[in-house]
């Protein structure tokens, strides 16, 4: 069993010299597929899209086991799906069995505190997730809103360049997901972005107006 920290990029530079492998990128969506893949699952038919594409496409049911034989992929590809699903035991036990391993990427609990437009109650986000390197294994608790949101999906991914560590979880697994849940986040008082803007405006005035008086 193998659980350890990795990156996207040295994912999909491996997975392009290993096309020979049977890929599977599930959660895929149309908009931020895996090119390195050769098979493509959502529980969203894109299977027009896809097939326009040359691509081979299968439709999943929610709360549903994967229509795939068991250790039928040598790879599978999780990319910001983790984090969206309600029966996480049973979804991680379903893609230990029809694959040998994979990638998983989610985001951090500072990523998931900075994006709005994830709280939808079907579609949003259900979890947070910490990698735990003492033990190699997964934590994850109920999701909690600490700070108020201010930026958009697309804007977050122009930080990952320069904070990726901060904002992503990038996970590699062979044979089985180490997966242990910790107790929930608790918090006195969410931090608002607006009392942030104000703090951040009132150092600026008073270190101008110091600036002023030291002229």
């Amino acid at each position: 069993m193998i659980l350890k920290r990795t990156s996207r990029n040295y994912q999909k530079k491996w997975l392009s010299e290993n096309s020979n492998l049977k890929i599977l990128d599930l959660g895929c969506s149309l908009s931020s597929y895996w090119p390195e893949a050769n098979h493509y699952a959502d529980i969203d038919d894109f299977s027009k899209e896809f097939k326009d594409l040359n691509l081979k496409f299968t439709q999943i049911k929610p709360n549903q086991k994967f229509p795939f034989k068991d250790k039928e992929f040598d790879y599978v590809i999780l990319s910001h799906v983790l984090e969206h699903v309600p029966n996480l035991l049973e979804f991680v036990s379903e893609l230990e069995r029809i694959s040998k391993a994979g990638y998983i990427e989610l985001p951090t609990k500072l990523n998931d505190n900075l994006v709005f437009g994830c709280d939808e109650e079907d579609v949003g986000h259900k979890w947070w997730f910490e990698y735990d390197d003492d033990d190699n294994q997964l934590l994850y608790t109920e999701k909690a809103d600490v700070l108020e949101k201010f930026i958009t999906v697309g804007q977050i991914w122009k930080f990952h360049k320069f904070f990726e560590d901060s904002l992503l979880l990038q996970i590699y697994w062979e044979e089985k997901i180490k997966l242990a849940r910790r107790e929930p986040i608790k918090f006195e008082k969410k931090i608002y972005f607006l009392s942030l803007v104000k703090k951040y405006f009132s150092k600026k005035l008073r270190n101008l107006f110091s600036r002023k008086n030291n002229n």
